[in-house]
């Protein structure tokens, strides 16, 4: 490979699965993996080609290898239940799946056909993993595709999956069956993480953890994540689609992130999208409220006003403004 890293041909690939370009993605991956047999990510990423070719089997080999020898990738361990499961939670857990189903009609496509799907998210919504209860939210989500809330105040953990891209080049665009699955597997592998994000966002609160370490920390919670996505996606979902003959795209899976926890935000330069947005922003309000509970409304009302000039929060931008006239209504 001559003086070329791992990480150049990684990112070459990528760019090719992504386009849909997988025959270029393999002929790059192909003498890499040669080369450099223990980059897990490469083996996985040429795993993502070979599925965008419907050529299942070998996709799965491939992410099965890779899964195995990713360093520290919790694909490898089943997560304890840590709630045993009673009539009435499973009675709950039933009744989120079927107004989810009702609220997003594309998620029942498939018929029985996918059931397994619904079976593991009644178990999932019943508080099996959480230890408490998860209540489907039909709401839009806020910043992205889907997003939780966290159990607060007697209120249950909640998911959103949102219906169609709000933007991008998608705009508009309703989310297909698999799109929608992916979006709410995520969140329920998610939102077992939740007391987790308290803890940080109290923290932040406090001003006890700077930003960066702030959206690191998060970054390394989703990226787990993702890691148990990707291996319910290979172990269970890639299996039904290649029984039942239908295009898949395992970027929604995860499949084309291979990142540690440790090098996670290693690739995330660019402050205007994921995790930057929303983190940071999160990060802030939480900043400007322990200014304005301090009484420092001078250094609330000057972070206020940075934020009113960040681009891609068009819907927090009503709140800002209520907050920077509150702070000038009361002599900051």
């Amino acid at each position: 490979m001559g003086g070329e890293r791992p990480d150049t041909v990684f990112d070459e690939a990528r760019q090719a699965v992504l386009r849909g370009d997988f025959d270029a993605a393999i002929a790059r991956l192909n003498p890499a993996i040669a080369a450099w047999p223990h980059e897990a990510r490469l083996r996985g990423l040429r795993g993502a080609a070979w599925i965008g070719k419907r050529q299942y089997a070998k996709g799965r080999a491939d992410l099965e290898a890779a899964m195995a020898s990713h360093p520290g990738d919790v694909s490898q361990k089943s997560p304890p239940p840590r709630w045993p499961l009673s009539p009435s939670l499973l009675r709950h857990g039933r009744r989120q799946v079927r107004l989810m189903l009702r609220d997003r009609p594309s998620m029942a496509e498939y018929g029985e056909s996918a059931q397994f799907l619904r079976t593991w998210a009644v178990r999932k919504f019943a508080g099996e993993e959480l230890g408490s209860p998860i209540d489907w939210d039909p709401s839009l989500p806020l910043y992205s595709d889907a997003e939780h809330v966290a159990p607060s105040d007697g209120e249950h953990a909640a998911i959103q999956v949102g219906p169609f891209y709000t933007e991008g080049e998608k705009q508009g665009r309703a989310r297909s069956f698999e799109e929608l699955w992916a979006g709410a597997v995520f969140e329920l592998h998610n939102v077992t993480f939740a007391p987790e994000f308290v803890r940080l966002n109290e923290e932040a609160d406090r001003g006890t953890i700077s930003k960066r370490a702030f959206v690191r920390e998060i970054v390394k919670r989703e990226l787990l994540a993702a890691q148990r996505t990707r291996a319910f996606y290979v172990r269970q979902f890639l299996p039904w689609a290649e029984s039942q003959k239908v295009p898949s795209d395992s970027t929604l899976w995860f499949c084309d992130w291979w990142d540690t926890p440790e090098t996670a935000m290693r690739g995330f330069g660019d402050k205007s999208v994921y995790p930057w947005r929303p983190y940071a922003r999160v990060y802030d309000w939480n900043t400007v409220f322990r200014h304005w509970r301090e009484g420092h409304r001078a250094w609330a009302l000057r972070l206020l006003e940075r934020m009113r000039g960040e681009q891609g929060f068009e819907d927090d931008r009503e709140n800002v403004e209520f907050w920077i006239q509150r702070a000038h209504r009361d002599g900051q």
